[in-house]
């Protein structure tokens, strides 16, 4: 999809009903759980999908988080996010936060484009509140090297394209993933982008 095409038609992304929990499944890895009823303890934080064009190209990226010691989401491929804190006064906020946080990325420079339905993550008890965000160039990126080992650019072109869905063995188990040039994106993320992927897919 071009750049001009996305501009125009990406509006219309929080007009269309969610493909939600059928597009997730996709990449759901086997025996994951989805549901989150009845949970206790439960976390909630907040991520974007972040567009933006390199040379007229639309890109999005994602983050390696450092690996850390007993942090079961680190060494890990994600959106630039994390938790909902007290101060925040919604998930949208949390997620800009986190997202200038983590990657430098500045708030007033985000523009909302629409909500995907949320994920339950059950290693570490977390309902996640992904966003579809797009910037009008592409952002100075200012990496948090206290959270994050480095920064991944994906053209939307293989995100949308078959080629980029396989399968690999990860932790000892065959999962569906998403493959960017090695970097292979699996669970809950994969699960976001398989959503969001098929919402971008109707837009044509």
């Amino acid at each position: 999809m071009k750049l001009t095409e996305f501009l125009v038609k990406s509006p219309k992304l929080n007009e269309i009903p969610k493909p939600g929990i059928k597009s997730q499944l996709k990449m759901e890895p086997h025996g994951r759980e989805i549901c989150h009823t009845n949970k206790n303890n439960l976390r909630f934080a907040a991520t974007i999908l972040l567009f933006y064009p390199i040379k007229k190209v639309l890109h999005f990226c994602l983050i390696r988080r450092r690996a850390i010691e007993k942090n079961v989401h680190s060494d890990q491929i994600a959106f630039p996010g994390g938790e909902i804190d007290k101060s925040d006064k919604s998930s949208w906020d949390a997620a800009l936060r986190e997202i200038n946080e983590e990657i430098g990325v500045k708030q007033d420079q985000v523009i909302y484009i629409t909500k995907l339905s949320k994920v339950f993550i059950p290693v570490s008890n977390f309902i996640v509140f992904p966003f579809m965000a797009r910037t009008t160039k592409s952002p100075a990126f200012v990496i948090n090297k206290k959270e994050v080992d480095y920064l991944i650019e994906v053209k939307l072109s293989i995100l949308l394209s078959k080629n980029s869905i396989g399968t690999a063995k990860i932790n000892n188990r065959k999962v569906p993933i998403f493959d960017f040039d090695g970097e292979k994106v699996w669970g809950a993320t994969a699960m976001v982008l398989s959503e969001a992927r098929d919402l971008i897919l109707l837009l044509k």
